[in-house]
């Protein structure tokens, strides 16, 4: 496990990608934060600040890509047959990538709050204090909201990466599995409307897996509650399973494909 953990992370520190998103993430905050102080009537900078000036959505799309390829990329150029032939099993040949991949995305997380401080210190200290009240949000501070986006939105994301490495298990090409994550990531604006009417209606279908990816949004918004019909603490657990689940299902698939 040692060695393919280490392989797993050259492979990731040898991509340029890897910089190249952190330096554009770095950019996006710092010139957002920037942006919010010349123009605060239309970038308001307390609002931007609880989702790290927007770069938590970008970290959403390269970490989906980053994980569909880390599985997919060894089918297209075959290495995954000499993974196998090194007497790995598939089992811990996968759960190397998860790793790798949670490793990753607690590193674009942390290092996107830390920049998210850097701007606001440097262009939004004197709009407002972490400690004040957000008016918007339940009365949370500022600190606490961003705290609970910052949380709730990476427990979305993984629920989100199940389903990527469930359909990158299932295909050679990564395009497949990154168009799945991105689907399903915006699938809920899409069909929110239609679900919300149909869990009115049949309370039971509030336990489908799309209903659980308003979890970071019922975070920061409790009147969500009446729409999901789920608690918070209810969404936190449900996504934790279905997240489980998908991965349970992703290794199946794993296991008897074909290489």
């Amino acid at each position: 496990m040692r060695t393919l953990l280490r392989q797993e992370g050259f492979k990731l520190l040898k991509k340029k990608s890897t910089y190249l998103v952190t330096l554009v993430i770095i950019i996006i905050i710092l010139g957002q934060a920037f942006l919010g102080k010349i123009y605060p009537k239309a970038i308001p900078v307390k609002m931007f600040f609880t989702s790290s000036f927007g770069a938590t959505t970008m970290v959403v799309f390269v970490l989906i890509a980053a994980s569909a390829t880390s599985l997919s990329m060894e089918f297209q150029y075959g290495t995954i047959k000499e993974l196998i032939y090194q007497q790995y099993s598939r089992s811990t040949i996968l759960l190397s990538k998860w790793l790798i991949m949670f490793a990753y995305s607690l590193y674009l997380y942390i290092m996107t709050g830390i920049v998210a401080l850097i701007g606001k210190v440097i262009f939004a200290n004197n709009k407002f204090a972490l400690g004040d009240n957000d008016i918007y949000s339940n009365h949370l501070t500022f600190l606490q909201q961003w705290l609970s986006q910052m949380g709730s939105s990476f427990i979305t994301l993984w629920l989100v990466l199940s389903v990527v490495f469930l359909f990158a298990t299932l295909f050679k090409s990564s395009t497949v599995a990154v168009t799945a994550g991105i689907v399903g990531f915006f699938a809920l604006n899409a069909i929110g409307i239609l679900m919300f009417k149909v869990i009115d209606k049949f309370h039971w279908f509030r336990w489908n897996p799309f209903n659980f990816l308003n979890y970071a949004n019922q975070v920061t918004d409790p009147a969500r509650q009446a729409l999901t019909k789920l608690t918070n603490n209810q969404l936190l657990i449900g996504s934790l399973i279905y997240t489980v689940i998908f991965f349970g299902i992703g290794l199946t698939f794993f296991r008897k494909r074909n290489v």
